[in-house]
Order: structure tokens, then C-alpha cells, then sequence
């Protein structure tokens, strides 16, 4: 199964640079979970990227420039994964928190186009 994992921080906790560490061990996982074919992409953003808001209602389309003061998470990056089942999503995710710190990840189930 296909898997799309958001990962969001608090903004205050975002702020703070990883260590040396953090990012040489986050290197490793990632290395491994491409190895062992568990992790297809990712990536991720800074504060100078596009942010806006988009959305469709009774027919109009309003679009809304960032950043958006009100969010309590700022969204760090992405990852797309191809995982065994729920348990695995779980396993790998637990593992790139323990890395990662204190954090969210939103896993949603996703299909390919063909």
C-alpha cells in the first residue's frame, strides 16, 4: 500500500535547527528505507517556499497567499512510502519520530494513477 506521511511541527519547535546528529542519523534511515524500497520520495520546505491557500466554493475560486498566521503546525515535508499494512506505516513513522523529535505525522493512504 501507497502511503503519503505529512509531517507537521509545532512553529515554535520548528524554528530550531537539527543538530549535526539528528541530520547524519536521519540520513541513515533515509538511505535505508530506499534501500529496503519502503521509501519512494520525499521532500520538504523552508519559509521562503509558495504557500497558499486554494479553494472552490458555489462555483468561485478564491486563492489566499501565505503564510498563514493563524496555523499552529507548519508543515516541514513529505514523504511517500510503500508499506506491507497499517502496522508497518506505524513502525516506520515511530522510527523517523524518534529522529525527528517531537512532531506530527498525518499518514494518508493514496493510489497511483496508471
Amino acid at each position: 500500500m501507497k502511503i503519503v506521511s505529512i509531517f507537521t511541527k509545532d512553529a515554535s519547535a520548528a524554528s530550531q535547527p537539527p543538530t549535526q546528529e539528528m541530520m547524519e542519523q536521519m540520513g541513515a534511515l533515509i538511505d535505508e528505507m530506499r534501500q529496503k524500497g519502503v521509501l519512494i520520495e520525499t521532500g520538504g520546505r523552508d519559509g521562503e517556499m509558495l504557500e497558499l491557500r486554494i479553494a472552490r466554493k458555489n462555483g468561485s475560486l478564491n486563492v489566499t497567499d501565505g503564510p498563514f498566521t493563524e496555523s499552529k503546525e507548519v508543515v516541514g515535508g513529505f514523504a511517500l512510502l510503500e508499506v506491507e499494512d497499517r502496522d508497518d506505516a506505524i513502525a516506520w513513522t515511530r522510527r523517523f519520530l524518534d529522529v525527528a523529535g517531537d512532531a506530527t505525522c498525518y499518514l494518508h493512504e493514496v493510489s497511483m494513477a496508471p
